[in-house]
């Protein structure tokens, strides 16, 4: 690809032409005419942004490990594509796979009645043990789902819109663990892997954001702190954990996936069309002791 001059003025022209126009304060967070792809769908965190999704006006195409979420959640989703009158699709998937992430890409692109204008990458896992004895294949593992399988999916999705040559932005789920350390619980693979996504981030938002023959792409992270959910009550059960958890917080208290829906949709939306290579911290300020 060749390289742009960014002194050039006609360089800086054609940059300014793909910001977004100005749009009223009611339509900041909202995601009308446009198709979201989710993975990690199937998790609190991913159902909850699927919905949220749809409240604000957008499609959803949600990818995930099980071949048909059953939970509650999941039930909400659907409910709220009913009353909105959104479409809603659901693909099993597993995203260290890119063959088959692309093949399922293929077969429901036809299906679209909204072009594809963001990703929320909200598939990961968080193995944890003490690294003399953590497994290197479980090492391997973390970086292929929470790392690899982000680019696999920001690069399928990056290539749709290039071909609708319509703007768009994506949502990496990263954590404040790729800022520090967890106190009481070994996870090292975890933390260098959401790390990793922070600065993967980064570096597609450079890429994306800075050729002229691309259309306007953002490239931004959400770094939670702890939620209460029911993949964290096991660790919570552990001694002193809660009361350590809670007390790492300036707001002494968990957070709740709830407090995740309008981050995302400020970074997905309009809200924020001059944001992008940066970090969205809802951390409670843990970090900021």
């Amino acid at each position: 690809m060749k390289e742009e001059n960014v002194h050039d003025p006609k360089y800086r022209e054609a940059k300014e032409a793909q910001s977004s126009p100005s749009v009223p304060t009611s339509q900041l967070f909202r995601l009308d005419n446009r198709t979201i792809i989710v993975t990690g769908a199937g998790g609190f965190l991913g159902t909850t942004v699927a919905k949220t999704i749809i409240e604000s006006g957008g499609d959803v195409v949600c990818l995930d490990l099980v071949e048909n979420p059953q939970s509650v959640y999941w039930k909400q989703v659907l409910e709220a594509a009913d009353h909105h009158g959104r479409n809603v699709h659901y693909y099993p998937c597993n995203v260290q796979d890119a063959d088959a992430m692309a093949d399922i890409f293929a077969r429901f692109l036809p299906l679209l009645q909204s072009p594809i204008r963001g990703l929320v990458s909200c598939a990961g896992v968080s193995d944890n043990g003490p690294a003399t004895d953590f497994p290197v294949r479980s090492f391997q593992r973390l970086l292929d789902i929470n790392v690899t399988g982000t680019f696999t999916a920001a690069q399928l999705v990056v290539k749709e819109v290039i071909k609708a040559g319509l703007s768009a932005s994506m949502v990496f789920v990263a954590s404040m663990s790729g800022y520090v350390s967890n106190k009481g619980v070994d996870t090292a693979g975890y933390n260098a892997s959401k790390a990793a996504v922070h600065q993967l981030a980064r570096s597609l938002a450079a890429e994306w954001g800075s050729r002229v023959n691309v259309p306007l792409i953002r490239v931004n992270t959400l770094s939670p702190g702890y939620i209460r959910t029911e993949a964290t009550a096991e660790a919570l059960r552990k001694p002193g954990m809660e009361s350590q958890w809670v007390g790492d917080s300036m707001l002494y208290r968990l957070s709740n996936v709830d407090e995740y829906r309008a981050p995302i949709l400020f970074l997905l939306g309009d809200g924020s069309s001059y944001m992008t290579g940066a970090d969205l911290r809802v951390d409670g300020g843990h970090c900021a002791w």
